[in-house]
């Protein structure tokens, strides 16, 4: 009869620990970027205002790399970052989410297709721009048509920077980016322009 309670109870505390696993899980994300500096600093900056104001134990923790890899040797990079340890040296991260970032540029379709089909088989977020990452910059201030040539994209983003009364000139490497972008521009317009495409 004792044995039976141990039982129970020894299965409640495995649900217990296995709960506890799941929520750290949970709060952390990995967000590995094809580019060095450029897609970082915008998700850098987003997960910073997002977090603004809140208590720490509602902040989202999130790594974000930049790899300087494109599509498919990206996707197999990210098998590295998975054996990163915590910063008390004591386990791996255990990433709730993790977001793979290329942009559907000069490659074939065959490999693009390949890419997001490796993060989808691995349990990865692929997320793409269509030809590069200052598309989507672009769909921060107006709608755009994919069709406009990507050396185009930086004049256009200083065009509306300059509209708005911003004497700036667009940097890829830009640490500020995403405060620009939101400030002068709108990320609910980004996203509304970007389910029109």
């Amino acid at each position: 009869m004792g044995s039976d309670n141990l039982f129970y109870r020894h299965r409640e505390e495995r649900k217990k620990r296995k709960e506890n696993v799941e929520k750290q899980r949970s709060s952390y994300w990995l967000v590995v970027c094809e580019g060095e500096q450029t897609e970082p600093n915008y998700f850098t900056g987003a997960v910073a205002a997002i977090n603004e104001g809140l208590e720490e134990k509602y902040r989202l923790k999130v790594k974000i790399v930049g790899k300087g890899m494109n599509t498919i040797s990206l996707v197999k990079s990210v098998e590295d970052l998975l054996n990163d340890i915590d910063e008390y040296k004591i386990s791996t991260i255990p990433y709730g989410k993790i977001f793979v970032v290329f942009d559907k540029d000069s490659f074939s379709s065959e490999t693009f297709d390949e890419a997001v089909a490796m993060c989808e088989k691995n349990g990865y977020i692929p997320l793409w721009s269509n030809q590069a990452i200052e598309y989507w910059f672009l769909l921060h201030f107006n709608y755009v048509e994919v069709k406009m040539d990507r050396n185009s994209y930086e004049s256009k983003i200083n065009e509306y920077f300059k509209k708005a009364g911003l004497k700036y000139k667009y940097r890829k490497n830009d640490k500020e980016i995403y405060y620009k972008l939101s400030k002068y521009g709108s990320l609910e317009q980004a996203r509304k322009n970007a389910f029109r495409i």
